[in-house]
């Protein structure tokens, strides 16, 4: 299975990350990315239709063992001031978080998950924080998992409307396994999207707040 590597610059920096084209759009594949403003630009820039996060996690639930694959459901956030917006200073109002990634792509990411192993965890809740963040800590919010990425990387997709999902991999995503399970993705993505992430900036829309192009959102 063939990606492409994409380079772009943004105004938030230097983005890289596959691609694949499907049937149903193309889709991104990130990989603990460090710069999710970038690459989440980047990635509305050049017209991608899924996105999807694979990060390293730590486990916080006994029941979890190396290699292990979840499916995320919930997230806690405990990083600590990372901009968390690209609407800074525009006041368009709250973005709902609820589902917290795409339902349809979760369903795409378990189908494509049990294909490549017998370990796969269809749920859980992701604690995201910093290198010193303890496991102790995200122990504390009930999380399953511990990772450095994806927040606020799912926020600034709904922003974008972009459909944007995480898979997690006891262990480190930069794996055989993690590659494996990337090669399978394209095969199991949508026909087509039946989800809400291509709205969540309706109301703002509705309300005049802003336009068609998608760029002058962004704010300072």
């Amino acid at each position: 299975m063939t990606f492409t590597i994409t380079s772009l610059n943004t105004p938030f920096g230097l983005a890289m990350f596959a691609t694949k084209n499907s049937p149903s759009g193309t889709v991104a594949i990130l990989l603990d990315e460090p710069n999710p403003h970038a690459a989440l630009y980047a990635a509305k820039t050049q017209g991608v239709s899924w996105i999807i996060e694979a990060v390293s996690m730590q486990p916080c639930d006994g029941l979890l063992q190396p290699d292990d694959i979840v499916i995320p459901d919930q997230l806690v956030d405990l990083t600590q001031q990372r901009a968390s917006t690209f609407f800074r200073n525009r006041g368009y109002g709250f973005v709902g978080q609820n589902p917290v990634w795409c339902p349809d792509l979760r369903s795409s990411l378990l189908s494509a998950a049990q294909s490549v192993s017998q370990r796969v965890f269809s749920r859980g809740t992701l604690a995201v924080g910093e290198v010193d963040t303890t496991l102790e800590a995200a122990q504390s919010w009930q999380a399953h998992g511990l990772s450095q990425s994806a927040a606020p990387a799912a926020y600034l997709a709904k922003e974008l409307e972009l459909c944007y999902a995480v898979v997690g991999i006891v262990g480190t995503a930069a794996s055989t396994l993690g590659n494996t399970l990337i090669a399978a993705v394209a095969q199991h993505l949508p026909s087509s999207a039946s989800c809400n992430c291509r709205q969540t900036m309706q109301s703002a829309r509705d309300r005049g707040l802003i336009g068609d192009d998608w760029r002058t959102w962004i704010g300072e």
